[in-house]
């Protein structure tokens, strides 16, 4: 699969997106409260950016807003799982 100018783009934002929310949570460790809010803004940002992506792309569909929406809710919830002690318990 060839990337198009525009996609490579894309996931270049979208890696700089997951990678400055990621660099912040760990930034912010001893706070539980506000990594959870680091989580669900870096959350946020990573749906808004596919939909818009998509809509830019004029191929956007329920479907896609879903899948934006349910891997948006596992990441949280896997996140917030390891907030609480998760594993490590």
């Amino acid at each position: 699969m060839k990337l198009k100018g525009r996609d490579f783009e894309y996931y270049i934002s979208l890696s700089i997106i997951l990678g400055l929310g990621l660099v912040f949570v760990i930034l912010a460790s001893p706070n539980k409260t506000l990594q959870l809010i680091l989580i669900l803004l870096t959350t946020l940002f990573y749906i808004l950016f596919g939909i818009v992506h998509h809509l830019i792309n004029h191929d956007i569909s329920v479907a896609i807003v879903l899948e934006y929406l349910l891997i948006g809710a596992l990441g949280i919830s896997i996140l917030f799982f390891f907030l609480k002690g998760g594993l490590f318990l």
